[in-house]
């Protein structure tokens, strides 16, 4: 059975240019009992806040100055590999696919519904349950 991740506790970094966005999402995360919110409007700060912080997902725009989102989920994945889920943001659905490819776990079209997002911020904080846990497996006899 999967764990899910204590909300108030789970640690989530928005990553977008505009201001407005980020409070957007800050107020949807916190009405939905997320409370570990940390932002940023510099992609190129994501991997040193990610380091520091380790967070358990991310909430990424794709299309912003300086570093796009894409750029950021490669370095993020040179880093990290998979253990980060990263949720991405985009006013382009038709970078869907290119996003995913470039290490996105699912995907999010602005301007979006804020039920659906606090649905797949909560699908995605879902971990499977460690082999160490739960019921041992039965021993085989012959």
């Amino acid at each position: 059975m999967p764990e899910t991740i204590d909300p108030s506790g789970a640690r989530i970094l928005i990553v977008d240019d505009q201001p407005w966005n980020v409070r957007l999402l800050e107020h949807t995360l916190r009405r939905g009992g997320y409370f570990e919110i940390a932002s940023t409007n510099d992609p190129r700060a994501v991997a040193a806040m990610h380091l520091e912080n380790r967070y358990e997902l991310i909430l990424l725009d794709l299309q912003m100055p300086g570093m796009s989102g894409i750029e950021v989920m490669r370095q993020l994945r040179e880093m990290e590999g998979d253990r980060v889920p990263i949720l991405v943001i985009s006013a382009d659905p038709s970078q869907m696919v290119t996003a995913l490819e470039a290490g996105g776990n699912s995907f999010l079209s602005k301007p979006f519904v804020l039920s659906e997002v606090l649905a797949r911020v909560g699908l995605m904080l879902k971990k499977p349950a460690s082999p160490d846990q739960g019921e041992p497996a039965p021993l085989e006899t012959t």
